[in-house]
């Protein structure tokens, strides 16, 4: 006990419980700027006398939807966000999960807008048009999308589609991604870019697709390459041949999380004495007119334009330079990388991009055409590989949230035999304030680590243990709201206070739908499909269902300040309430794994009734007359063992006889049952 303190007299729980700041079970306040209570039901405090659109925006600043989810989110005058995909009236996300539910389709499951995808392309196509206009570029671009961004059907079918309107290709760096950009309508005009490292038999179904039609080029990744594909040339009488790239490792080098992926120490690119061999291989092999690219990359999710300008001005003057040993080079590829601003910031935060995309094309298309100009060379036709930005924004994973873990159970009276530590916790709670809240919470602090030492050392009860650590919670939950109300609360405060976050079950799985968020922490933007009317009641980070600690969201997407916590309510008895993480469409699907046996999601995919793109095993659903949706339902139990090598057969087999033999009851029926439901919480 502090000296300062004085000694605590008797105070009763039920004292306790009246004040509302310290932690009845819907932690009442949040610490909003107004400091208004928001445990009322339906937020009616806070809507009383106010106009509802300043209510909603209030709520979507919260979130910093107006940041990240400009042009495309908003909300409704229910409280529902709506998602407003280019081409199709807004839909009501909370209005579609219900009707979901009303169908026997349960969350997790993710909504995919494939318009979001063709409006990224157009815009891209129109930018760096506009661009090559301004500053008199002949050299042209086209965009080309790389297949392992996400290579779902409905991603892909989209962007084929697309390419009946706007020029933009495939590129593949595996023999699948190949085979399935083979298979698509040929367009002579899109080139089809084979990245990624190459054996014979790669190379061999490259020469197969020229003679297809399709405008390949192979991007030599090392020497060895060059000669591999002088052997298939030399094995056939082929009538179409791919023509030639070669990837250069540029001293330039991108900025963000994949900044390695540039510079000397690249995995990928040849260097300029290996770059100069190899035209020097295709010259006496009488091949050197077969070389038309030059290629580079400096990472995915560049996030300052001055490093895309110096990669691109580098990579411009070993292109001139190359012009004059091989003047059948005709396009400079600039790779990917253009990022997306995930947290709305438009800064160099990894999780954002300090310039836009008119910025982007602007700048490179500049930057050619200067060294061009100088160097005297024809100006190339510009290649960008862009994939993130394309399919990021098309798609929402939508979970359902259970319940809130680390409630705050009712504190039992003090008792005779009340351990004295217990008693100083229950004075502190009673009397901490603005004034004293560093000295009394750091008492509260070691008052809380000394009972558990005792009761390690079998000198505190169970029931002590237990009014010691409710106390605790409830100083803490106190300290949180003074602390919110302070303009700089103290470091050790802020610190300490980072643990009192509660935990909220969402049910899905985080190595499932979102697996960058658990091996890279990326930052996702993330905020609830409804109650924008209402005020938050809890502050909390998300827990997947996995049995896996790192199952978890601790870090939201915010154009301020990423949130360590989300802003939430309380689920209603009668009500589901969802949570949508936005931005999920690129390389989610294909990162994606099992953990715990749980597969795919759901798939929901907005469709125009008249497209006849129909995906395997779905089926469709109206959400009013103009909204139409294709549903592809998610793994089954059955799926996932199956893809585990079980014979689920068998399974089925051994568990009747089993039961048989012992006697009890477990019908077939219920077997199948069980094996074909969706792996998550029902």
């Amino acid at each position: 006990m502090s000296p300062d303190h004085g000694a605590p007299p008797a105070a009763s729980a039920a004292a306790i419980e009246k004040d509302p700041s310290v932690g009845e079970p819907n932690d009442a306040h949040v610490g909003e700027p107004d400091g208004a209570h928001v445990g009322e039901p339906n937020g009616a405090h806070e809507a009383r006398g106010r106009n509802g659109t300043n209510v909603i925006n209030h709520s979507l600043s919260r979130y910093g939807v107006e940041s990240w989810g400009r042009g495309f989110l908003s909300a409704n005058e229910e409280g529902n966000l709506c998602f407003e995909a280019p081409g199709n009236r807004p839909v009501d996300l909370q209005k579609l999960c219900e009707a979901l539910s009303s169908r026997g389709i349960e969350a997790p499951y993710v909504i995919r807008f494939p318009t979001m995808i063709t409006a990224q392309i157009e815009r891209i196509c129109s930018v760096f048009t506009r661009a090559c206009e301004d500053n008199g570029y002949q050299g042209g671009h086209v965009g080309v999308y790389p297949l392992k961004v996400n290579q779902r059907r409905s991603v892909v079918d989209t962007v084929v589609r697309a390419r009946e309107r706007f020029p933009y290709g495939l590129e593949a760096g595996s023999k699948p991604e190949l085979l399935l950009a083979m298979a698509q309508p040929v367009h002579t005009h899109s080139p089809l870019i084979c990245n990624g490292y190459k054996d014979r038999e790669f190379i061999r179904m490259a020469f197969h697709a020229a003679e297809l039609g399709h405008k390949v080029v192979l991007v030599l990744e090392s020497i060895r390459e060059v000669q591999r594909y002088l052997d298939v040339f030399a094995q056939h009488d082929w009538s179409a041949v791919p023509e030639l790239g070669v990837r250069a490792k540029l001293y330039s080098r991108g900025s963000g999380r994949w900044q390695s992926s540039g510079g000397e120490r690249s995995k990928f690119g040849l260097t300029t004495g290996e770059i100069l061999e190899v035209v020097r291989v295709l010259e006496k092999a009488e091949l050197v007119t077969n070389l038309t690219l030059l290629h580079f990359h400096i990472g995915s999710q560049i996030t300052q334009i001055k490093r895309i300008k110096q990669a691109t001005r580098e990579a411009a003057r070993l292109y001139a330079c190359l012009k004059a040993y091989c003047p059948s080079l005709a396009m400079l590829d600039l790779g990917g990388g253009i990022g997306v601003d995930y947290d709305g910031s438009r800064t160099s935060y990894p999780s954002s991009a300090n310039y836009t995309l008119d910025e982007y094309a602007s700048q490179v298309v500049f930057e050619v055409s200067e060294v061009c100009a100088e160097a005297e060379v024809a100006q190339p036709r510009i290649v960008t590989e862009s994939g993130r930005v394309i399919v990021a924004n098309h798609a929402i994973t939508v979970a359902d949230l259970r319940e809130v873990q680390g409630e705050i159970v009712p504190v039992p009276d003090i008792c005779e035999d009340e351990h004295r530590l217990v008693s100083e916790l229950r004075y502190t709670l009673e009397h901490i304030n603005a004034k004293n809240v560093e000295e009394y919470f750091h008492d509260a602090v070691d008052y809380r680590d000394e009972c558990l030492q005792l009761f390690s050392s079998g000198y505190l009860s169970l029931d002590d243990r237990a009014s010691a650590e409710g106390l605790f919670a409830r100083i803490r939950r106190r300290v949180k709201k003074i602390a919110e109300g302070m303009k700089t609360p103290p470091e050790e405060i802020t610190d300490a206070l980072s643990e009192a976050n509660r935990k909220y079950l969402a049910n899905f799985s985080l190595f499932q739908s979102l697996p960058d968020a658990w091996s890279i922490h990326q930052v996702f933007p993330a905020a609830p499909l409804s109650r924008h009317l209402e005020k938050p009641t809890l502050h909390a980070t998300i827990v997947d269902i996995t049995c896996d600690s790192d199952g978890c969201v601790k870090t939201f997407a915010h154009p301020d300040e990423n949130l360590s916590n989300l802003p939430l309510h309380e689920r209603r008895q009668d009500a589901a309430y969802y949570l949508g993480f936005f931005m999920t469409g690129a390389y989610q699907d294909s990162l994606a794994n099992v953990h715990n046996l749980f597969g795919d999601a759901h798939e929901v995919v907005l469709r125009d009734p008249d497209d006849d793109i129909v995906l395997p095993s779905s089926e469709r659903i109206e959400l009013g007359d103009e909204l139409h949706f294709e549903i592809r339902l998610g793994a089954t139990c059955e799926d996932v063992l199956a893809a585990m090598d079980f014979d689920v057969e068998s399974i089925i087999k051994l568990l009747r006889d089993r039961h048989i033999r012992q006697d009890t009851t477990l019908g077939q029926a219920w077997a199948l049952g069980i094996l074909q439901s969706y792996p998550y919480l029902s």
